[in-house]
């Protein structure tokens, strides 16, 4: 058990630079939670805008918070050293200054934690551009209900899951101090991917972790000045990362129980970098995976059946074989990458409908765009699909592949219908409050998620479905 002689429950580290756009919410989203005794501590990096004069105001309004001004633009890596450094809480969290909080967030996370002294505890997020359009980020139902009902669990429980589960992402995660100390990790001082390396390694130590089945932050992406937004400017930065923790887990004997789920986890990841960056980016990543990470990481000596998912095999095999890079067709766009999976993904749909039928199910399929038409091409001879939806009014009405009518869902449309496979999972939460208030008993799958996900295969049905 830890100690704790302060009266701060929750240290808040927030680092800022040329914030000025959204600062204002962030702050007053963070100094409004109903947990009041917390201290904000604001490490402002060389802003070059209107960050510190912000800061300075609400510092006039809530003493709880300190600023802390670098010298020069260290990047939030430093920062959040800093931050952890001067930290007096029980428990501290690292804030993006761009995301807006719940009001409750603090306290429901540090009730959460506290009741089990746990090490960290993890809640959930969604991700926002603009107030009107929220994309939750999906987890697979059936392991997190489980684990949310578990008083604790460390990663050693679910170790061919430890890194599929949750991104490197410090933000929805709040973490004993005490605990931190002891581990002695830091935050990689890299420009962008800075705090996977500190999340990581803290949850494979961490051998009391709760889990908070709550969206309590909303995390705002296509923020033109965002870390997440200048990875093209540090595109080597994500191999720097997976080095050093594959290096921190074998220097520390943990490779051996974590292998299978670190090099899934490393494959999805560097393909995810490898088609968000720009053309020149993604040649430069193309050949440091040919000269070092490859090989460093022996890719070569594993089968396909190792894999979670034969996409991330593919992907691996094909830079492997690649003597150039004109030579490496890697898809990029995301239909036509999902379409691919779907073709090369017969076990897994093959599951699916063998689960129709002996559930004796009657399926429709929502979405008449080219995903939609492609799972149709896929089962043009499976009497279970009988009906395609679509939000669309341009589409509805219209006939398309193998003569299907698109129809719009209601009450009426519904009728017969057990099983929807969803194929895009930024619409699936909406879809799902639209088909649950009409029938509550319809199952609601999400195809996409069920195709991309590097979990241990086969991966159960139920982990994608409502």
């Amino acid at each position: 058990m830890y100690k704790n002689t302060n009266t701060e429950k929750i240290s808040v580290v927030l680092t800022v630079y040329n914030g000025e756009l959204y600062l204002q919410e962030c702050l007053e989203s963070i100094m409004n939670q109903t947990l009041s005794e917390i201290e904000i501590i604001c490490v402002n990096d060389a802003s070059k805008d209107k960050t510190l004069f912000i800061l300075e105001k609400y510092q006039k309004i809530d003493k709880r918070i300190t600023i802390i001004s670098n010298e020069s633009n260290c990047g939030a890596g430093f920062s959040r050293n800093k931050g952890l450094d001067v930290a007096k809480g029980k428990y501290i969290i690292f804030l993006d200054a761009d995301d807006v909080f719940e009001k409750d967030m603090l306290e429901k996370a540090y009730v959460k934690a506290n009741e089990q002294e746990a090490d960290i505890c993890i809640f959930k997020e969604n991700l926002f551009q603009n107030k009107e359009d929220y994309i939750s980020y999906f987890y697979p139902y059936k392991t997190i209900s489980k684990l949310n009902k578990m008083e604790y669990f460390s990663l050693k429980d679910i170790n061919k899951k430890a890194f599929n589960l949750w991104n490197g992402w410090a933000w929805n995660k709040l973490f004993h101090k005490s605990f931190i100390e002891k581990t002695n990790v830091r935050f990689q001082e890299i420009q962008t991917t800075n705090d996977a390396y500190f999340v990581h390694v803290s949850m494979v130590n961490a051998k009391r972790i709760v889990f908070l089945d709550e969206i309590l932050v909303h995390h705002r992406v296509g923020v033109k000045y965002s870390l997440s937004s200048s990875r093209d400017c540090s595109w080597e930065c994500c191999c720097v990362y997976l080095k050093e923790l594959r290096n921190y887990l074998i220097i520390h004997n943990m490779y051996l129980e974590y292998e299978r789920s670190f090099i899934n986890w490393t494959s999805n990841f560097l393909y995810w970098n490898y088609w968000t960056l720009n053309e020149s980016n993604r040649k430069k990543l193309f050949y440091e995976l040919k000269q070092h990470i490859l090989d460093e990481f022996e890719f070569y000596k594993y089968n396909q059946e190792y894999y979670y998912n034969d996409f991330y095999y593919w992907f691996v095999q094909t830079i492997y074989r690649s003597d150039k890079y004109s030579d490496c067709k890697i898809l990029i766009d995301a239909t036509k990458r999902w379409i691919f999976m779907l073709e090369n993904n017969d076990r897994k749909l093959e599951k699916l409908f063998e689960y129709l039928q002996k559930k004796q199910y009657h399926a429709a399929i929502w979405g008449a765009g080219e995903r939609g038409k492609a799972l149709l091409d896929k089962c043009k001879n499976k009497s279970e699909i009988i009906k395609v939806y679509d939000k669309d009014s341009q589409k509805v009405g219209q006939k398309i592949k193998e003569g299907y009518m698109v129809e719009e869902f209601n009450d009426m449309t519904s009728q017969g219908i057990d099983f929807i496979i969803v194929t895009n999972t930024s619409y699936f939460d909406s879809i799902a409050k639209t088909v649950k208030k009409v029938a509550k008993n319809i199952k609601i799958f999400n195809l996409d998620y069920y195709q991309e996900c590097c979990l241990p295969s086969p991966v159960l049905l139920e982990e994608c479905m409502l």
